[in-house]
């Protein structure tokens, strides 16, 4: 039995040691590639470096596009439904170009023509106040307003709106022949039972929970080599091995590539490796990552120009495209970010296609350039995301209650991420509307409102949204609130006293999608921006035809305005319609 044992043994033993063998080859495999691979990259640096040392491009930087500034009404636009013509037949409203933003700019569409225009006859922008018992209140961060009651539109019979468009079919019942007997029959009755209309709620999001931060790892912990941050109420712990290794002689070429090559040269992977970190499971955002950098580059460096330097060596490296450029009449460094939208404002430059903004500047100076991208920047920095940051630190609690309706939402509002978009550059419009909305914000605000639209018809719903949007907050330009343009992300206009048209704009069609699950374009007017939705039952008032699609008018800027009801002014005016 033991000489059986001893000959299995024998048998398999130089078998694992072959696996043993293979598997160790195969790990010398690996290692030789990573090896193979990490020489590659260094190789790909130094003739980046190289191409570096050659004589700068001198440049002129392209004037910045106009921010869209929308000269809107100083006071609101207030329907009187005195002046009103009583007998208002809808009117199919004139479209400029229907831009498809999903896929970049859409083509010229062929212009929807008026069918039928009624001379309207409103007054100018006042506000009619109803006699009522007690005002309703408005509380904005403790800033108290009265606010016009508005009626809302009597009429249809109640239907569910279903949250996943689940259709509520009535089943006739089938009539029985009568059949006339020689001997009379009494026919019995037969009762017709309706389907009884279950309560639908809208579905609100659950609230995701923070990233969880693990005491013992060392970008939360902190050691050795590490260096403390602050960004957006949270703390890391970053690698300081580029801790002053960036050093400029002077701002020549020669002195520029030295001190890029210095940087490639340090053990800046650990630091790599934390942003990435960050980036994937907590800031989710390529413009926060971008200001996180400029962070870390001002602690790390000892001057500006320096700083500029090592904001391109890490955001080449993580994969951005970034270029640093010499002004020609300054001794002073600035840096070229590609973006994947429009900015306004500030001053660009286009290589190969690709527009590269100064986030820093809106005048257009002279400078020379490097004509050439880091082996490893592929990517532009998007300012879109598809999860908010997560953020730590004190919330601000904002009350909004609509007029002539029970519509009241109380959110929080974290401090961390208002200060978080106020370094956000002024986008295109698509960033605000496609914008994910805060968790916890989400939660508490539709929440709110869910049980307020759920068994109503589609049109009493979005009276009933249009109307919280229209009278729960206060109005004012951004001119007169910030001294410049500033479109909102959804969480600004609870955070700040004032909002204007295209701000409602956004906070409306996010409602519209996420609880009443309709489509929704918006219309911009040379001088306004309001939305339009596509029922899915029949309701009255102005519209456009959009892709064969019928889209009914709801201005969340017109206060008192139902749905299908536009601005006088716009009665006449095409729109250029936005689809996201």
């Amino acid at each position: 039995m033991k000489k059986i044992g001893f000959l299995v043994i024998s048998l398999l033993l130089p078998l694992a040691m072959n696996a043993q063998q293979e598997e160790d080859d195969f790990s010398n495999f690996v290692k030789q590639q990573s090896a193979d691979f990490d020489k590659f990259v260094d190789d790909a640096n130094k003739d980046f470096i190289n191409f570096m040392r050659n004589p700068w491009k001198e440049f002129e930087a392209e004037k910045p596009v106009k921010k869209r500034v929308k000269p809107e009404p100083v006071k609101p636009v207030v329907y009187d439904e005195k002046t009103a013509p009583k007998d208002r037949k809808p009117v199919c409203l004139d479209i400029e170009k229907i831009l498809d933003m999903t896929t970049g700019e859409g083509k010229q569409r062929p212009v929807v023509k008026v069918k039928e225009v009624d001379e309207l006859t409103f007054d100018q922008p006042t506000v009619i106040v109803k006699k009522k018992k007690e005002p309703v209140v408005i509380v904005v961060e403790e800033k108290v307003t009265d606010k016009k009651p508005v009626k809302e539109r009597p009429g249809k019979k109640p239907v569910v709106v279903q949250v996943e468009e689940t259709p509520v079919v009535e089943k006739p019942v089938e009539k029985t022949p009568v059949v006339k007997p020689e001997i009379p029959v009494v026919k019995p009755e037969v009762p017709v039972v309706k389907p009884e209309i279950p309560a639908v709620k809208p579905e609100i999001p659950a609230v995701k929970p923070a990233a969880p931060i693990v005491k013992n790892v060392p970008l939360f912990a902190g050691g050795a080599g590490r260096t403390k941050f602050v960004y957006g109420g949270m703390t890391y712990y970053l690698s300081n091995a580029l801790n002053r290794k960036c050093r400029l002689s002077s701002l020549d070429e020669n002195a520029i590539a030295d001190a890029y090559e210095t940087l490639c040269a340090s053990d800046y992977k650990p630091l790599l490796n934390d942003l990435h970190t960050i980036k994937k499971d907590i800031l989710y955002n390529d413009w926060a990552v971008c200001m996180l950098v400029k962070q870390i580059a001002q602690e790390y460096c000892s001057t500006y120009n320096e700083s500029i330097v090592m904001r391109q060596f890490i955001l080449n490296e993580m994969g951005y495209k970034a270029r640093m450029a010499r002004k020609a009449n300054e001794n002073k460094m600035v840096l070229y970010v590609a973006t994947d939208c429009q900015i306004y404002g500030n001053i660009f430059i286009t290589q190969g296609g690709q527009k590269y903004y100064d986030l820093d500047n809106q005048q257009p100076y002279a400078f020379y350039m490097c004509q050439k991208d880091s082996p490893k920047a592929k990517h532009s920095v998007s300012m879109y995301w598809q999860e908010t940051p997560v953020l730590a630190g004190e919330k601000a609690v904002s009350i909004h209650q609509a007029a002539g309706s029970t519509a009241r939402t109380m959110v929080s509002i974290p401090k961390a991420l208002i200060d978080f978009y106020k370094t956000y550059p002024h986008c295109d419009y698509s960033v605000y509307v496609k914008a994910r909305v805060d968790t916890g914000v989400e939660s508490e605000l539709l929440s709110s409102l869910a049980p307020l639209v759920a068994n109503k018809s589609e049109e009493e719903a979005a009276n009933i949204l249009l109307n919280f949007v229209q009278t729960a907050f206060q109005y004012a330009m951004d001119d007169e609130q910030f001294g410049y343009e500033k479109p909102f992300f959804v969480e600004e206009l609870f955070y700040y006293p004032y909002s204007d048209c295209e701000d409602r704009s956004v906070l409306y069609g996010y409602l519209v999608k996420k609880l009443l699950k309709l489509d929704v374009v918006y219309l911009d007017y040379p001088d306004h921006i309001a939305t339009a939705v596509r029922f899915n039952e029949e309701v009255g008032g102005d519209y456009l035809m959009v892709e064969g699609h019928r889209y009914t008018v709801c201005d969340p800027t017109f206060i008192g305005a139902s749905i299908g009801m536009t601005m006088p002014m716009f009665k006449t005016v095409a729109a250029n319609v936005l689809k996201y």
